[in-house]
């Protein structure tokens, strides 16, 4: 028996409320977490794939590097005025994405128990997917943390 593609749209909806429940659960963020650091636009962050036979997604989470900073220093319980190495943050926020990527992999497991999660990635700029390519992305806060949620895929041939 062939198991179905899952909707792109579920697997965001997943995402999200992942995200909503470790940051609410297991993040511990200051009062206030993010500086006042000038956004220059640049958008950071970790990206993981979780595949089968049938579906095959890539989860990315991005942010301004202040905001991404703050994610690494609320897994970490690390205070603002705390020093935090860029490897640091690299591993932190690659670790948000792990838990986050396991953590949707379990919920999606009933509706595709071939799921396999790799291994987290940490970018310095955002992916941007081609033409070939299907995406669904959502802004969020996770604690006081402004962050993008994206997830994208290969359009599949009709």
């Amino acid at each position: 028996m062939r198991k179905k593609v899952i909707p792109i749209e579920d697997w965001l909806n997943t995402f999200r409320s992942v995200a909503d429940d470790f940051a609410q659960g297991s993040m511990r963020f200051d009062e206030r977490a993010v500086g006042d650091e000038a956004d220059d636009g640049v958008r950071p962050g970790a990206y993981i794939a979780i595949l089968s036979e049938q579906n095959s997604v890539h989860l990315g989470l991005s942010a301004a590097p202040a905001e991404i900073r703050a994610l690494a220093r609320g897994l970490l319980g690390l205070r603002r005025d705390e020093s935090l190495s860029e490897k640091d943050v690299v591993d932190g926020v690659s670790e948000v994405m792990n838990i986050l990527a396991g953590k949707v992999k379990s919920q999606m497991a009933g509706r595709d128990g071939q799921l396999q999660l790799g291994l987290p990635m940490f970018i310095t700029t955002p992916i941007q997917g081609g033409g070939d390519m299907e995406t669904a992305s959502a802004e969020v806060k996770m604690g006081p943390v402004e962050c993008r949620l994206l997830v994208y895929r290969r359009k599949r041939a009709a």
